[in-house]
């Protein structure tokens, strides 16, 4: 039988300068791609948040092998999905700032950012894929490193 693996209270609060010093990267399997991230320090066995930005230029295609909700600070981004098992159910939708989506496991989408600005968006992954993703540098501020 499997152990239950226990969670500690976490807790961030934004700060629009997180995001600042954090390198750019690519997308797997996308070159010229370009994303930025930071774990807001809420990295627990249930779940992963990560404030995100996603540049305009190329399309980012992935698939997700977990659960994932999203909370839209800035940008606009146009998503394109396909839902499992067949991925026959699909759509497209643009989401801006205040808006909230949810990618069930096994989803395939395609993010196409229409702003010039970044699509920031904080991203809620359950239970954690353990992505490695650095600390924000508000949140290692407040713990004091």
């Amino acid at each position: 039988m499997d152990k239950i693996a226990w969670g500690r209270f976490a807790h961030y609060h934004y700060n629009d300068t997180d995001l600042a010093d954090a390198p750019d990267m690519e997308f797997p399997f996308v070159p010229g791609s370009q994303f930025r991230a930071v774990n807001t320090g809420i990295n627990e066995p249930a779940m992963q948040v990560n404030l995100e930005d996603f540049f305009k230029g190329k399309d980012i295609p992935w698939t997700l092998a977990h659960d994932e909700a999203h909370y839209v600070i800035q940008g606009e981004c146009e998503i394109e999905y396909h839902l499992p098992p067949l991925m026959l159910e699909s759509g497209k939708v643009v989401v801006k700032a205040g808006s909230t989506y949810f990618l069930p496991k096994g989803c395939r989408v395609v993010w196409r950012v229409l702003s010039d600005t970044p699509f920031r968006h904080l991203c809620f992954c359950y239970p954690n894929p353990g992505y490695p993703i650095p600390v924000a540098p508000s949140k290692l501020a407040e713990a004091g490193k």
